[in-house]
């Protein structure tokens, strides 16, 4: 028996990928996705905000990147126009919907609506 017949199916732990392909002018960027802070939507365009400090402006919806990505455990959408990398949060302050502080320094306003979803984002990542 060969090991393509062993290969057993894809499972969903296969779609979180460690690196993403991400289309830019002049060609094509791998980037890690552990070092990505937050992603915002203008549009049909996607601002990536990295640790390292780099913004990147991609054509691709938030939806897309989201799918490309593919850890709805780690990156939670917590705003029509922002999902974050959950270990990136520095902190998190409560209000009626509150906001998170990440690692370089950005606010985001956490929508009244995704709070409930943020929460037990922050339960199931942290424990």
């Amino acid at each position: 028996m060969n090991n393509a017949s062993q290969r057993q199916p894809f499972s969903s732990s296969d779609k979180i990928r460690k690196k993403i392909l991400l289309p830019i002018m002049g060609g094509l960027n791998f980037e890690k996705t552990e070092e990505i802070i937050s992603l915002h939507a203008e549009g049909n365009y996607t601002h990536l905000y990295f640790s390292d400090g780099r913004k990147m402006l991609v054509c691709k919806t938030l939806s897309a990147l989201e799918s490309m990505i593919g850890n709805p455990l780690k990156f939670v959408r917590i705003h029509r126009s922002y999902t974050i990398n959950i270990n990136r949060i520095q902190q998190y302050m409560r209000g009626k919907g509150g906001y998170v502080k990440m690692e370089n320094g950005q606010k985001i306003d956490v929508s009244v609506s995704r709070k409930k979803d943020f929460m037990n984002a922050l339960g199931k990542y942290f424990g």
